[in-house]
C-alpha cells in the first residue's frame, strides 16, 4: 500500500486526538500503604536526609522530592507534542496551546505555564488568545486579555489536537465565536529526523497556521505571538540569582534582526530575539573524599584541576521569535519589549491588537515593575471567501553550553555549526536558528513523512498502535537530553558584569553587526559535511559527540544503563550513531574507579562509588560532572548488580547482526569492556564454575527493591543470552578460543536455568522459596526475548516452553489484573502468584512497569515471528500471539494516556489504582523493539 502524505494543514487521521472539552484526569502519586510505610520509615529517614542535604548545597538530588512529605512534582495532565530537536533543551506544550514544560537548564524540569508565551487571533472584529488557561490562572496584569476559557468565547467546544510526534496539529472553528466561516489549523513542526545527526540537534520548532474561509465574504484575520523572556525557571531559581546578582533581576535584553539579501537558498525573515541570563551558585566542589583515582584519558569537564572553581556562574540563553520577511498580502507588526507584570502595557498591548489586528511600539512613559521583558510579533491578511492563506512564526532558543553542577559547560550539539557560539554566546545564533526553520521545516515534514509514512498505512499493526508509537519519541527530545561535543570542555563566562552582555542595536533592523542570512549560509552548509561524516563514524564521539539523557523527570541521571537497554530500541532504529556513542560512553566506564566510598540509602551500608571492571549503572548527574563522576545512584551498590554486564553486551550483539555494515572500529572500541565487565561478573557470582551466575538475596538488578535469591529468571535467563553473545562476539574478532569458552558456558548456564526454574508452565521467578520464588513475573522471559533480537540460541530448551510461559503470563499479568483493574486494560502487572492474586512481596511487584509491558509485547510478536509454518495450528498459534502482544501494550495507551492523563509523561509505574511512581520516563521508548525487526508489509501474521 502507497503512503499519500496529508495535506499540508489537515491532520493525519492515524494522530491521536483529544478535544479540549476533555475533562482532565486527577493524577495522583503513587505511595505505599500503612503497614509498607512503617517498614520503610529508616529508608525514609536516609532519604529524607540526603535529599535536605542536596538541596542544602544547591544541588538537585538524582530523586526530584520536596518537602517533608518528600513528595515528587505534580503536573496537570494535559501535556501535549514538546518542542525542539534532540539534546538543546525542550519546551513542553499543552494540548490546549499553553507553554508549560521547561528543562533548557540540564537535570531542572519546571512545570509551569507562562502566560504570556501564547498565540492570538483576531477575526470579525474580535480577538481571543488561543490558550484555555483558567480564570483563577490568569495573572492579574493580563486579565484584560479575551482568553479561549472565556463564557463568550468558549474556544474548548470548537477546538481539536492531533498528535504524531514530531508534530501536532490543532483545528479552531470559529475561534473568536463571531459566527465567521473561518477555521484555523495551527501545525507545530520541530526538526525531530531519522538518521540525520545536525538537522535533529536544532533547538527550534514552526508553527504553521493554514486559515481557511468558506464564507461568502471576505475576512481579515490577524494572528500574534506573545513570548517571554524566560527559561521557566521557578521562583527558587529567582530567589537564588537575586541573592547573588547586584541587579534586581534577570538581565534580559530584545532585538529585532533582519535575514535578507535575495539568497535563495534561506529565506528573508524578520523578528526578535531576547537575551536571557540567570546566575546561579556551583553546585558541586571538589572534596578530599570526592575524588577519582583514574579518570578518563579525555576529561569531559575542565573542572578537575587543583583549583576550586568560582562560587557563581552564569547560564545564558537566547530566544528568537521570527516570520517570514516579505509575503504578498501580509502585514508584519511587533512590539519589542513589553512587561508582562504591568497591567498598563499588557492592556495597551491587547488594546492595540483588538482594536486594529496589529502592533506598534509601547508608549517610553510605561515603566516597568521588575524589569521583566517579552516580546511581540504579529501578521494581518485578508482571507478572500472561499480561499485559504497560510501565515508562519518560528521560535528558537540557544542555551549554547551544557553547564553542569561543576559551573563548567560543553557547547551543545547544535553550537558547532555557528561560529563563536559557544563561547561568546554570539547575539546571531538564536536568530538565524529561527530562519533556517522557516527555511528547512518543509524539507523536514517530508523526511517525516518518508519516515512514518509505512508503518502509517501497514496492515501489521493497529491503528492505535501507529500514533502511540511515534509519540512515545517525545522523550528523546523532552527527556533532559544533553547532546554535546565533548571535545571541547570550556569554562562558562562566570562573574561577568552587565558591561559584557552582547550590544543590541535596537533601531538598524539587525542584531548588532551580525549578518544573519551569512550566518545560516555558513551553517547550513557545515551542517550538511557534518552530518554526512556522521553516517559512518561508528560512534565515535569526536564526530558523533556525547549524547546524554535523564532516567525520568523526576530520576535525575544520565544514561542509566539498565534502563537504557530497553529503551535503546528508539535509537538503534532512529539514531543508530548515538546509540553506538552511547555504548562506546559505557565500555570506557568499564575501566574507571571512584573510589569515593558512599553511605547508601537502600539498606545503609557504605561502599565504593565505581569499582574497576564494572559496568557502571549510569553516567553521572548534572549536578555533578558527568561521565567523569559517574554512578550517581545511591540506593544500592550497583556494582554488585547482576544484569547490568549482560544488559552491555546484548546491546552490542544487537548492533552488529548485520555483519553487511562495517562496524570493526566500534567492536574493537568495546571488546576488552566487554570481556572485563562478563569475566569479573563470572568469577564473583558463579564461584562454582557451573557457567550461571546467581542472585545474592538482596535487591541487585533493575528491579531494585524486589529480592531474587539464586538462579532467577530474570537476571538468569540474560546471562545465558549474553554468553551465547560473547560466543559470536569472540568468533568476529578471530578468537576461536574464546568463542568455544564462552559456548560451552552457555550451554551449561542454559540447562542450570532450564533445570532450576522450570515448572512446567513457566520459569520461577527465583530458585529460592524465600522471596515468593514461585511468582509469575512478566519479564521473565527477557533474556529468552534478547536471544530473538539478535539471533542468537534460545534460552529456553525447547520452543513450546517460552509459549507456555507467555500464555500464562497473559492470563494472569495481563487478563487477570485487567480484571482486578475494574476490567480496562491496564498493561501487564510485573508479579502475580499462581492462586491468580498479585504478588505483594514489595512494592515493584505490585506496579504496572510501562517500558517492561512493551517489552513484553514485543517477546510475543518475536515468538510470533518464529513461528514460519503454515499450517492451520501454526496460524492461529501466530495470531494469538501477535494479537496477545498488542493487546498487552495497548493496557499502556488505555490505561495511561487515556483513563490517567499521562499522555507524553509516560511514567515508570503505576499501580492498581492508576498512582504513578517518576513520571515522565526512559524505559517506554521499548516500544520500538515492537517493530525493531518487523516487515511492515506483510500479513502473514493474520489466520
Amino acid at each position: 500500500m502507497s503512503y499519500t502524505p496529508p495535506t499540508s494543514h489537515a491532520p493525519p487521521p492515524q494522530a491521536w486526538e483529544l478535544p479540549f472539552s476533555r475533562e482532565d484526569p486527577n493524577m495522583s502519586v503513587s505511595l505505599p500503604g500503612v503497614v509498607d510505610t512503617i517498614k520503610l520509615l529508616p529508608l525514609a529517614r536516609r532519604v529524607g536526609s540526603y535529599v535536605y542535604k542536596e538541596h542544602r548545597a544547591g544541588r538537585t538530588p538524582i530523586f526530584d522530592l520536596n518537602g517533608i512529605t518528600l513528595s515528587p512534582p505534580l503536573p496537570r495532565s494535559n501535556a501535549g507534542v514538546p518542542l525542539g530537536g534532540i539534546g538543546g533543551g525542550a519546551i513542553g506544550r499543552g494540548f490546549r496551546g499553553e507553554f508549560r514544560r521547561w528543562s533548557i537548564t540540564p537535570g531542572r524540569y519546571r512545570h509551569s505555564v507562562i502566560a504570556g508565551n501564547a498565540f492570538s487571533v483576531r477575526v470579525g472584529g474580535k480577538a481571543v488568545v488561543l490558550s484555555m488557561e483558567a480564570a483563577n490562572d490568569i495573572p492579574r496584569s493580563m486579565k484584560t486579555w479575551t482568553w479561549g476559557s472565556s463564557p463568550d468565547i468558549d474556544l474548548a467546544a470548537r477546538s481539536t489536537y492531533h498528535a504524531l510526534f514530531p508534530r501536532s496539529w490543532t483545528v479552531y472553528s470559529d475561534p473568536t465565536n463571531s459566527n465567521s466561516r473561518i477555521e484555523i489549523t495551527s501545525k507545530q513542526v520541530s526538526p525531530f529526523i531519522p538518521d540525520n545527526y545536525t538537522d535533529s540537534s536544532l533547538p527550534t520548532a514552526v508553527f504553521e497556521f493554514t486559515i481557511v474561509n468558506s464564507g461568502d465574504k471576505d475576512e481579515d484575520v490577524s494572528l500574534m505571538f506573545t513570548f517571554e523572556n524566560n527559561d521557566g525557571g521557578d521562583e527558587k531559581d529567582e530567589a537564588e540569582h537575586l541573592r547573588n546578582n547586584s541587579s534586581t533581576a534577570p538581565r534580559r535584553h530584545a532585538s529585532t534582526f533582519d535575514a535578507s539579501g535575495g539568497n535563495g537558498s534561506v529565506v528573508e525573515s524578520a523578528g526578535i530575539s531576547m537575551r536571557h541570563t540567570r546566575r546561579r551558585k556551583i553546585a558541586f566542589e571538589k572534596g578530599e573524599d570526592e575524588r577519582m583515582s583514574t579518570p578518563v584519558e579525555e576529561p569531559f569537564c575542565s573542572c578537575t584541576g587543583p583549583l576550586k572553581p568560582p562560587a557563581t556562574y552564569e547560564e545564558k540563553t537566547t530566544f528568537a521569535m521570527a516570520v517570514p520577511g516579505q509575503e504578498d498580502g501580509v502585514d508584519v507588526s511587533a512590539t519589542v519589549g513589553f512587561d508582562p507584570t504591568n497591567a498598563v502595557a499588557c492592556e495597551q498591548l491587547w488594546t492595540a491588537f483588538a482594536n486594529d489586528g496589529r502592533l506598534g511600539e509601547l508608549n517610553g512613559d510605561i515603566k516597568s515593575t521588575v524589569g521583566e521583558q517579552a516580546s511581540a510579533l504579529c501578521q494581518k491578511t485578508t482571507v478572500k471567501a472561499n480561499s485559504s492563506v497560510t501565515l508562519k512564526f518560528s521560535l528558537s532558543w540557544d542555551s549554547p553550553l551544557a553547564i553542569f553542577g561543576c559551573g563548567d559547560g560543553l557547547p551543545r550539539r547544535h553550537s558547532i555549526f555557528f561560529p563563536n557560539s559557544a563561547s561568546s554566546q554570539s547575539s546571531a545564533t538564536a536568530p538565524a536558528l529561527a530562519t533556517i526553520a522557516l527555511t528547512k521545516y518543509m524539507s523536514w515534514e517530508s523526511e517525516i513523512d518518508a519516515w512514518q509514512g509505512p508503518i502509517l498505512t501497514s496492515p501489521a499493526v493497529p491503528n492505535w498502535f501507529k500514533n502511540q508509537l511515534f509519540n512515545e519519541l517525545y522523550y528523546l527530545t523532552d527527556g533532559g537530553c544533553v547532546w554535546v561535543d565533548s571535545t571541547q570542555a570550556r569554562k562558562n563566562d562566570r562573574g561577568a558584569g552587565e558591561g559584557d552582555a552582547v550590544k543590541m542595536d535596537r533601531n538598524s533592523g539587525s542584531v548588532g553587526d551580525v549578518d544573519i542570512l551569512a550566518v545560516c549560509v555558513a551553517a547550513m552548509a557545515k551542517m550538511e559535511e557534518i552530518n554526512k561524516a556522521s553516517q559512518t563514524a561508528q560512534g565515535d564521539s569526536a564526530v558523533i559527540g556525547e549524547f546524554l539523557y535523564l532516567e525520568g523527570h523526576e530520576y535525575i541521571m544520565y544514561n542509566t544503563s539498565d534502563v537504557h537497554f530497553y529503551a535503546s530500541f528508539a535509537l538503534a532504529k532512529l539514531f543508530p550513531q548515538i546509540q553506538l556513542s552511547v555504548l562506546r560512553d559505557f565500555g570506557l566506564s568499564v575501566f574507571q574507579e571512584d573510589i569515593e566510598e558512599r553511605k547508601l540509602l537502600g539498606e545503609g551500608e557504605r561502599a565504593l562509588r565505581k569499582v574497576n571492571g564494572a559496568l557502571v549503572h549510569d553516567l553521572g548527574s548534572p549536578s555533578e560532572y558527568p561521565i567523569l563522576k559517574v554512578n550517581a545512584y545511591n540506593f544500592q551498590d550497583v556494582s554488585r548488580w547482576k544484569d547490568l554486564p549482560s544488559k552491555f553486551v546484548l546491546m552490542i550483539v544487537r548492533e552488529v547482526k548485520d555483519e553487511s555494515v562495517d562496524k570493526t572500529a566500534f567492536l574493537k572500541a568495546v571488546w576488552p569492556a566487554m570481556q572485563s565487565c562478563m569475566d569479573r561478573a563470572a568469577m564473583l557470582w558463579d564461584s562454582d564454575n557451573t557457567g550461571m551466575i546467581k542472585n545474592e538475596g538482596f535487591p541487585d538488578q533493575t528491579y531494585d527493591v524486589w529480592i531474587a535469591d539464586g538462579v532467577s529468571a530474570y537476571t538468569g535467563g540474560l546471562w545465558v543470552a549474553a554468553l551465547f553473545g560473547m560466543s559470536k562476539i569472540a568468533a568476529r574478532m578471530e578468537d576461536m578460543e574464546r568463542s568455544l569458552s564462552y559456548l560451552d558456558k552457555a550451554k551449561r548456564a542454559k540447562a542450570i536455568y532450564n533445570e532450576t526454574l522450570w515448572n512446567g508452565e513457566y520459569y520461577n521467578y527465583s530458585e529460592k522459596g524465600r522471596y515468593n520464588s514461585g511468582s509469575i513475573m512478566a519479564d521473565q522471559l527477557c533474556g529468552q526475548w534478547w536471544t530473538r533480537i539478535c539471533g542468537l540460541e534460545n534460552v529456553c530448551d525447547e520452543d513450546v516452553k517460552a509459549k507456555s510461559s507467555l500464555r500464562k503470563i497473559h492470563e494472569y499479568n495481563v487478563v487477570r489484573w485487567k480484571e482486578l483493574c475494574g476490567g480496562v486494560l491496564n498493561g501487564a502487572v510485573n508479579g502475580m502468584k499462581p492462586d491468580g492474586t498479585v504478588d505483594s512481596s514489595c512494592l515493584q511487584s505490585m506496579e504496572v512497569w510501562t517500558g517492561t509491558t512493551y517489552g513484553l509485547a514485543s517477546e510475543f510478536l518475536c515468538e510470533a515471528s518464529a513461528i514460519k509454518g503454515d499450517s492451520e495450528e501454526e496460524k492461529k498459534e501466530r495470531a494469538w500471539l501477535w494479537n496477545a502482544g498488542f493487546e498487552t501494550a495497548r493496557g499502556v495507551k488505555e490505561a495511561g494516556w487515556e483513563q490517567y492523563g499521562f499522555g507524553f509523561a509516560t511514567p515508570e509505574a503505576w499501580d492498581r489504582k492508576g498512582a504513578y511512581r517518576s513520571l515522565g520516563y526512559m524505559r517506554p521508548l521499548s516500544i520500538w523493539s515492537m517493530v525493531y525487526d518487523m516487515d511492515l508489509s506483510e500479513e502473514w501474521f493474520l489466520v
